[in-house]
């Protein structure tokens, strides 16, 4: 059986590829991945963003914590390798944080920030 979207169950899930506790997939999981070269908002959907600096300064803003679930990654990167002189702002919604600051800023060339959410009100790196 092919699954194309999300998987999810209130109680117990059986399938033939379990190895110990662990669900075994075939061929790993694929993360959805976007790139930008303007300033935008990161949906529930995206996992890896790339951020293209080459051309002008960006801004990522990060949706309201509390629509996201406990747990939900984000991993930024650099992808155009000029935030030394083309910074990436990475903004929190409203009054929500990231460790404690409502913005963090990409500065280095190439730079990445991996971050996850509480599922209701801040973002946490790690």
């Amino acid at each position: 059986v092919a699954v194309s979207g999300a998987i999810s169950a209130s109680l117990n899930v059986s399938a033939s590829g379990f190895i110990g506790t662990f669900l075994h997939i075939s061929g790993g999981v694929v993360h959805h991945h976007k790139t930008s070269t303007a300033t935008m908002t990161a949906s529930a959907d995206d996992y890896y963003i790339g951020m293209d600096s080459s051309a002008a300064a960006l801004e990522l803003r990060l949706p309201d914590a509390a629509v996201l679930t406990d747990g939900h990654t984000y991993i930024i990167k650099d992808e155009g390798g000029a935030a030394h002189t083309n910074n990436i702002t990475i903004l929190a919604s409203g009054s929500q944080t990231i460790d404690g600051e409502n913005s963090l800023v990409l500065e280095s060339p190439y730079a990445s920030l991996s971050l996850y959410c509480n599922g209701t009100d801040r973002y946490y790196v790690y």
